[in-house]
């Protein structure tokens, strides 16, 4: 079968790239940089489990991984601030997310795909500028909609993971902190405001210097994000991952929303059409209600943000309402064809 050529090798390029090789077809990544996750910085990030219906282990099986051989972190409860308000503990029975940390370092998630695609026989050609007749374009995202600014640090500070809410730290936004075996991630993302010069990531740091957790040695690191939809049709060459605009739009957990996108592409490639098409139709109501979510997250002032945290807290089963809210269904559908045409985050 004729050789399959992937612009990109960040997780949704692998992605593509292990199921049509595990299925006999020659893959070759074209990559600028010198080895995945180059552009990472030690970063923690955390895969969702209430998105998609799959549990973790089989996701992965589905695209070509071996989760077992991946080094992560089951979170099952985190703290949510609003300033001047009472932390809010979130627990959960089953895990909210399972920490992968990011980067090129040998249990680093990024690193981990490499390997087995590498195992798998996936071709990476390194320092190359992809050509412009690729299969798959999986090169990130080109728009800014979005500003993500953060530190990767070192600490004395147990394991814990908070979520800072707010328009001191992160304006239509969100931050966090996650700390684990040593090693910390804080961040804030944030649209930015006319004519306001904030450096919102000081103010989360000082906001959690003054709970005694240990920030040291940061390394800053700095992404923009997109809020752009491609098309609902399958058409080659397919955009997938950030380039595709694949994406969780509400919380930015999006790493499954990626990968499953190149599992739609590679599906496509392999003949496989009415699933690949049926997957990107489950895919597509996913991403839209989490961009009416968002929409409605965004209109939401400090003390609107502390409310919400607040039923989350005192909830026995804090998840299912996070599964909840990515339900398509007939007010969804209203609510989305009322929206779509109005809104600052266009879809393209």
């Amino acid at each position: 079968m004729k050789k399959v050529n992937i612009a990109g090798s960040g997780i949704a390029g692998m992605s593509a790239a292990i199921y049509l090789s595990k299925k006999g077809i020659p893959v070759t990544i074209q990559e600028r940089k010198s080895r995945p996750g180059q552009s990472r910085h030690g970063d923690y990030e955390g895969l969702e489990n209430w998105i998609f219906d799959e549990n973790i282990s089989s996701f992965f099986y589905k695209i070509g991984f071996d989760y077992s051989k991946i080094k992560s972190h089951p979170v099952n409860n985190f703290k949510v601030h609003v300033l001047d308000k009472e932390p809010l503990l979130v627990k959960n029975k089953e895990p909210f997310f399972y920490l992968v940390k990011r980067g090129v370092e040998n249990n680093d998630f990024d690193n981990q795909l490499y390997k087995q695609c590498i195992d798998a026989g996936v071709d990476f050609r390194f320092n190359t500028i992809a050509s412009n007749k690729c299969d798959i374009i999986a090169t990130g995202t080109r728009k800014a909609s979005a500003y993500v600014c953060g530190s990767s640090f070192k600490t004395s500070s147990k394991n814990q993971v908070h979520l800072l809410l707010g328009h001191k730290f992160s304006p239509k936004g969100y931050a966090y902190l996650i700390i684990c075996n040593g090693f910390g991630t804080i961040a804030t993302a944030f649209k930015k405001v006319k004519n306001i010069n904030i450096n919102y990531l000081d103010n989360c740091k000082e906001y959690f210097r003054k709970l005694n957790i240990d920030i040291s040695y940061e390394e800053d690191f700095g992404s923009v994000g997109s809020f752009a939809f491609s098309s609902s049709k399958i058409s080659l060459p397919m955009h997938i991952g950030e380039a595709g605009g694949f994406q969780d739009y509400l919380f930015g957990f999006g790493m499954k929303m990626s990968m499953a996108s190149g599992l739609v592409a590679s599906m496509y490639i392999n003949r496989e059409r009415s699933d690949a098409k049926l997957l990107l139709k489950k895919i597509n109501k996913k991403r839209r209600i989490s961009f009416l979510n968002r929409i409605l997250y965004e209109r939401l002032n400090d003390e609107n943000m502390y409310y919400f945290a607040k039923k989350f807290s005192i909830s026995n089963n804090p998840l299912s309402i996070l599964e909840q809210a990515y339900v398509w269904d007939y007010k969804a559908l209203v609510r989305w064809l009322k929206i779509k045409n109005r809104y600052e985050i266009r879809p393209t």
